[in-house]
């Protein structure tokens, strides 16, 4: 249990919410684009879309959509959190992710691993069964994967309105906090 009294990572220079989600854009828009450019020609090519039975969401293209959305960002995320505390995007902002408690401490391996998997596996299960559950059982299902959408981004926007640490939803259940490289600290 932690004493009372200020948290030990009050004193890191914690990011703001705008670096955050624009280094979140460019993890995105990099693996995404990535993903997506290379996987599904290869699935589509190798598979094909049987358009009379399943229309355009065939089982192939939804489970690739999947692993371009969820799996290769996980991966991503949790090799370059492990190996060096920062993403690509993150390290062209200059934000690095670190222990909270102990305040500035690099991230254990499975900390890492922890973090990537609810922010990239966990959000998007949910965004995930919707759509499919739309696409392949009832279209009032898409509603709800955007409700579950919603949720996502609240779940990012946390950091907004969290005191005093500007912790994601991620950020607490991991406990890791995001702070500005560019600052001065030790």
């Amino acid at each position: 249990m932690r004493p009372a009294g200020p948290h030990p990572a009050e004193s890191l220079p914690l990011a703001a919410f705008r670096p955050r989600a624009l280094a979140r854009l460019i993890d995105a828009g990099l693996v995404w684009a990535l993903g997506f450019a290379v996987l599904f020609p290869i699935v589509l090519a190798s598979i094909g879309v049987n358009k009379e039975e399943d229309g355009v969401w065939s089982g192939p293209v939804l489970w690739t959509t999947f692993i371009v959305v969820a799996v290769i960002p996980f991966l991503y995320e949790a090799v370059q959190l492990a190996v060096w505390g920062r993403t690509l995007g993150k390290r062209q902002i200059g934000l690095r992710v670190v222990l909270a408690d102990p305040a500035g401490e690099p991230l254990p391996i499975m900390t890492a691993v922890y973090r990537a998997a609810i922010n990239n596996l966990g959000y998007m299960l949910g965004i995930f069964l919707f759509l499919l559950l739309g696409v392949k059982v009832w279209s009032f299902f898409v509603f709800l994967m955007f409700v579950a959408a919603a949720g996502v981004f609240m779940a990012y926007a946390w950091s907004v309105w969290d005191r005093p640490l500007f912790q994601s939803i991620h950020d607490r259940y991991a406990g890791t906090v995001v702070v500005d490289d560019r600052a001065d600290w030790s």
